[in-house]
Formats: structure tokens, C-alpha cells, sequence
């Protein structure tokens, strides 16, 4: 009996783990086409055809591509809570901490622009367009635990407006890191990094 038992859980875990790298492979794929379609220009064909998969054979993970696109946004948060986490991981000066944070924001996107600007949506005109109230809610959520992280580092060095601070240091970053998308930036001849640096100089 307890072989089988044994048998029968391995036989769950493995199915599990199968089922999670399926649906991390589809993702991937999701990932790959929202960014040369936006979310418009998407299918669930193109999007099953990445992935190596038939368009039936993706519904039991995703029902939509809206679905999609959220886990797609879903994932780029959690890796970029876990960015920002690793800039201020071990500091030993607590003054530097809401610095460091916001930078570690800054250098996420900076390196990653298509997540940028698949999170402003972008590719699909400035606006959460096609995303559902929940989706958008949940996403929202995800978004507001990162801020909480940063307000938190400004917080422990004890800066009173740590949520505006956070704010402003947000809202820095985003709008350098889309002229340097835009290129516009060089119309000052000076470098994203640059001018976020010189701002994170003078909190």
C-alpha cells in the first residue's frame, strides 16, 4: 500500500512539474509575441505556435490572451520585486536604502525595455486597454507590493514622505526610461543612468 501511495505522488509531482513548465513555456511564447504584435495584433494560434503547441492544446492553461498578457505582467512584477529586494539585500547604511531601491526600479526596465513597455502598455496605446477590471486589480496589487518595498526602504532610514518620495522616484525613472525608448533624451545629450543618478544624488 504504501508503494503504491509512493507510486501514485510521484506519479502527481511529476505531472505537476509538467504542467508548470508547459505553462511557463507558454508564456514565454505569449511574451515573445505580445512584444512584436502588442496585445491587439496577438492570437492564440501565433501565441500556440511559439510555444510549440496546437491553439486547443493552450485553453486548459489560459482561456484568453488577456489572460495571457496578465501572466505575462504577472511574472515581469515578481521578478521585479525580487530586483528591487536584491538592491537593498545586506545594506548596511540604512541611509541609502530608498537610493538604492528606487534605483534597483530603474535598472530593472532599463535593462529590460520590452517589459517596460508591455507594463505601460504601450504597444497598445497609453491606457490598461483589454485587460478586465480584475486582471487590471490583481496586476494593480502586484505593482503596489513593489512600491511598498521601496516606500519601506525610505521608511527604515526614517524619511517622513516615503510614499512620495517613492512616487516622484517612479514616476523619475518611467518617464527617463521612455524618452530613452523614444530617443528623445538625445536631444540633451545625456544618458538615461546619467540623469537618474544626478536625481537620486540630490534626495
Amino acid at each position: 500500500m504504501t508503494n503504491l501511495s509512493t507510486t501514485v505522488m510521484a506519479r502527481a509531482e511529476r505531472m505537476e512539474s509538467q504542467h508548470a513548465a508547459r505553462r511557463e513555456q507558454i508564456v514565454g511564447a505569449a511574451k515573445t509575441v505580445f512584444v512584436e504584435k502588442g496585445l491587439n495584433g496577438a492570437t492564440m494560434r501565433a501565441i500556440a505556435a511559439g510555444a510549440g503547441f496546437t491553439t486547443g492544446s493552450i485553453y486548459p492553461y489560459f482561456e484568453s490572451k488577456e489572460d495571457l498578457y496578465a501572466a505575462v505582467l504577472c511574472a515581469s512584477l515578481t521578478d521585479l520585486q525580487a530586483h528591487v529586494a536584491s538592491h537593498i539585500a545586506g545594506l548596511r547604511d540604512p541611509a541609502c536604502s530608498g537610493r538604492r531601491a528606487l534605483f534597483g526600479f530603474f535598472d530593472y526596465y532599463r535593462s529590460r525595455p520590452d517589459e517596460l513597455s508591455l507594463g505601460l502598455y504601450l504597444y497598445n496605446g497609453i491606457g490598461p486597454s483589454g485587460l478586465s477590471a480584475d486582471l487590471n486589480r490583481d496586476l494593480n496589487e502586484r505593482l503596489r507590493g513593489v512600491f511598498d518595498l521601496i516606500e519601506q526602504a525610505f521608511e527604515d532610514r526614517g524619511t517622513p514622505d516615503a510614499d512620495a518620495r517613492t512616487a516622484a522616484g517612479v514616476a523619475h525613472a518611467t518617464g527617463l526610461l521612455v524618452m530613452e525608448q523614444t530617443r528623445r533624451l538625445k536631444l540633451f545629450k545625456r544618458g538615461a543612468e546619467e540623469l537618474f543618478n544626478d536625481y537620486l544624488d540630490r534626495l
